[in-house]
């Protein structure tokens, strides 16, 4: 099945959100600054719940300015982001007293990860480079000025998760469930892509075959690192990246004990297989860019 190339493919999904909002905001307000201003800034969070669902709390912002009830403001921009929304990606729903809930749909979200696995982007090609993320990371919450960077011991969960992933991408090559790739031409290298299947069955009777919560768990676990690095909210000066970092290695592994690929799963489901290799494969390329490119360490392939 084909996947279609989500909307502004070269972004996350909450920057992709951020337009679609700026640009509702277009039509409800003239003269809408712009989303590099942090005066202007639309606050927009991905929400703890399954599936994809970011809230957004825009129409507490604007109903004083505009003296109009949040709930009203809230419906108008609703309907505003719909209009939109031509390529049917997003579930809109509003809540009192005015939240946004935007949720991607299944189609829309198995695009955007069949997206990821084949750019793998890294922080250099972005406007934001990894010097300026190593640089933020110095200045992580509660460090100030005397902000060290992490020990060995401190990444080792971290590395320890990294090469884990590249582990079974390696062995589920070698048995042919799927087939890697390095950028490097070399299958040493840490930066691996999945070629094939192309794409990668994420779907399943047009719902995202990933639906155990461990494995739900490392999917919002990873777009929030995403958004982190590629979308980062303009009014936090600084965000602790190793934590960030712990965190997604602390999904990666209860992912890993608790979600099976070999075996049963492999003889009786290959799709389910081959989808919970693609989610280690955006898990490891996670990994590579944290350790790599934000927190100044190494990526190794094994331990």
């Amino acid at each position: 099945m084909n996947h279609r190339s989500p909307p502004l493919a070269e972004l996350t999904p909450k920057q992709a959100l951020l337009q679609q909002i700026q640009a509702a905001l277009s039509l409800y307000i003239l003269d809408t600054p712009s989303l590099t201003d942090r005066k202007s800034y639309i606050p927009l969070q991905l929400s703890k719940q399954h599936p994809v669902v970011y809230s957004c709390a825009i129409a507490f912002k604007l109903s004083q300015l505009v003296n109009s009830p949040t709930i009203e403001v809230a419906q108008s921009i609703s309907q505003l982001i719909a209009q939109q929304n031509h390529q049917q990606n997003l579930i809109l729903q509003v809540a009192p007293p005015g939240w946004i809930y935007l949720e991607l749909t299944q189609p829309s979200l198995a695009a955007w990860l069949q997206h990821w696995i084949e750019t793998l982007p890294s922080l250099g090609s972005r406007e934001q480079g990894a010097g300026s993320r190593r640089e933020e990371s110095r200045g992580a919450e509660g460090q100030g000025s005397n902000y060290q960077l992490p020990t060995t011991n401190s990444l080792f969960p971290i590395q320890s998760a990294h090469a884990r992933c590249c582990s079974l991408l390696k062995m589920a090559h070698g048995e042919k469930i799927i087939t890697i790739k390095s950028k490097n031409s070399d299958i040493k290298s840490s930066c691996l892509q999945v070629i094939s299947p192309q794409p990668i069955p994420w779907l399943s009777e047009a719902k995202i075959c990933l639906h155990h919560p461990s494995e739900l768990n490392l999917l919002l676990e990873s777009i929030g690192v995403l958004d982190a690095l590629y979308c980062p909210d303009p009014t936090r000066k600084s965000l602790n990246w190793l934590k960030v970092a712990l965190n997604l290695s602390q999904a990666f592994q209860t992912f890993y004990s608790q979600c099976r690929i070999w075996g049963e799963v492999k003889n009786q489901n290959l799709n389910l297989a081959q989808g919970r290799l693609g989610l280690v494969a955006i898990a490891q390329s996670l990994f590579r860019i944290l350790l790599v490119e934000v927190l100044n360490s190494c990526a190794p392939l094994e331990l």
